[in-house]
């Protein structure tokens, strides 16, 4: 079985920097008349959805993927929204509440981040946990946008809407809201990694986002731009590709780690590999020379798997990660089918 050779990218990105100097709360974009009445309508869609006032609206059906990457103290999540079907009038708003569930989650999410990009929170409004705005102004049927919170557990309002009409007998505007739980995991201490991303491609890129462009652009991360596949299927004539990031692994004299990743496929639904893929080594005579875990550097992990030896069928890829350090490790594993 041929694989492709591990992609040696970890040295010369930290993560914390580029995730965290740019904060969503320091950007606030001015709203239009139009955009302001377009934002007050959703949010008082969501405040009555919260409080049990009318139930969720759904005309179009929104389905959450998302995943979870260090960002300082806090956890950078980017997700992408499937719309089905696509909304049929432009343009259309899109507002996202998280509200913490338990009180320490809600006091750390709330130095400075909550406030909705060029609006004033509606009168009366409590301070969430995160709170933004946006409008798509083209027809699509994909949204991708972030969230950054404290970990914690959540309760996530997406709601969207067409503009609403001036004309008060025209039409009621399309108009949906999610409402989805989500744990967010504590990915500051103890020996851990992001969620594992399968991605259709992966390219370096240079450019230093502000903090709303981090918002339009939620899977350009710390170098590079990941295009993230939801559904892991693919033809033999394909490739798997996966990335993740590795954290709180410990440092040698030199400030670089001694890491060790290790892979196994199975078939689904079997105990035994059926085929040990060649190990990954992260040490100092794999990593660049100025790497150093001190200056805030992340092991970034990517990797990817021709399937033309693969016969059609569900699998799975087992990723054991090794701290050598501090003799720790975890196991992650994805599922991915593959067709003819």
């Amino acid at each position: 079985m041929a694989f492709r050779r591990a992609l040696v990218l970890a040295g010369a990105c930290a993560l914390a920097a580029t995730m965290a100097t740019p904060s969503f709360a320091q950007e606030k974009r001015k709203l239009n008349k139009d955009e302001t009445t377009h934002y007050e309508a959703l949010h008082a869609l969501v405040d009555a959805v919260a409080s049990g006032k009318q139930p969720a609206p759904a005309d179009v059906k929104l389905t959450l993927h998302n995943y979870f990457l260090l960002s300082g103290g806090d956890v950078y999540i980017p997700f992408t929204l499937d719309l089905n079907p696509a909304f049929s009038q432009v343009p259309v708003g899109l507002y996202v509440r998280a509200v913490a569930k338990t009180p320490p989650a809600a006091a750390s999410a709330s130095k400075g981040k909550g406030k909705v990009s060029g609006a004033a929170p509606a009168s009366g409004a409590t301070s969430y946990a995160f709170e933004d705005i946006a409008f798509y102004p083209e027809k699509t049927d994909q949204v991708n946008r972030a969230l950054e919170l404290a970990p914690g557990e959540y309760d996530i309002y997406v709601a969207m809407s067409e503009r609403p009409a001036k004309d008060k007998k025209s039409p009621a505007p399309k108009t949906t809201v999610l409402v989805q739980s989500m744990n967010v995991p504590n990915l500051t201490s103890g020996f851990a990694t992001s969620s594992i991303i399968l991605a259709k491609s992966l390219e370096q890129s240079n450019v230093q986002l502000t903090g709303q462009q981090q918002l339009e652009q939620p899977y350009t991360i710390s170098g590079f731009k990941i295009a993230p596949v939801f559904n892991p299927t693919y033809p033999k004539s394909g490739e798997l590709l996966w990335v993740f990031y590795i954290y709180n692994e410990g440092a040698a004299s030199n400030g670089k780690p001694d890491l060790l990743v290790e892979y196994n496929f199975f078939h689904a639904g079997e105990d035994k590999p059926f085929v040990n893929m060649p190990a990954s080594a992260y040490n100092a005579t794999t990593l660049p020379a100025e790497f150093n875990l001190a200056s805030g550097h992340t092991v970034f992990v990517g990797q990817g798997v021709p399937l033309q030896t693969f016969n059609p069928g569900d699998y799975k890829v087992e990723m054991k990660i090794t701290d050598k350090t501090n003799n720790q490790s975890i196991t992650k594993s994805v599922n991915f089918t593959v067709t003819p």
